[in-house]
């Protein structure tokens, strides 16, 4: 059996890759860390809840995500916890969106979430997996309609 100390920095190192893969669109790369079916909770600020395949989580993410040209996800102050074959890391999130194409300041082109998260992980053959999320809005600033003008702007609507 591996030390908790390894585990948790293998645990740690998976939700980092997970906002890694983010950030650059590896959708490949981002399902690679999930379990088949994984529970999310974005707090409505991503158009999935409850138990999801992960093919499917993958396809949302590609689709809502994969037009914004700049995001950036920072993680501060996880906390690792460990029981078993299971985890916890709870963290605070600073999520910042950048569309250029959606207006002339930044208050319609960025949207940036405060958030607390908490990502369980499951530990499989293939090492640890996401198999939950959690986020809970904190405070949001510049455009909170970003993603349905998200969707306007590729749709072609006004």
């Amino acid at each position: 059996m591996r030390t908790s100390t390894a585990d948790g920095f293998d645990v740690l190192n998976v939700v980092g890759e997970y906002f890694q893969f983010c950030d650059v669109k590896d959708w490949d790369g981002m399902r690679s860390l999930w379990t088949d079916v994984v529970t999310v909770d974005y707090a409505g600020v991503f158009p999935l809840d409850g138990q999801v395949e992960a093919e499917t989580l993958k396809r949302a993410m590609a689709d809502v995500i994969g037009p914004i040209p700049l995001t950036q996800h920072m993680v501060t102050s996880p906390v690792v916890t460990i029981d078993g074959d299971t985890a916890t890391v709870r963290f605070h999130l600073e999520a910042l969106h950048h569309h250029p194409e959606l207006g002339d300041d930044e208050r319609s082109t960025d949207w940036t979430l405060y958030a607390r998260d908490v990502i369980g992980l499951d530990r499989t053959p293939r090492g640890w997996k996401v198999s939950s999320e959690k986020l809970t809005l904190m405070h949001q600033t510049g455009n909170r309609d970003f993603v349905s003008d998200l969707t306007r702007l590729a749709t072609g609507r006004s």
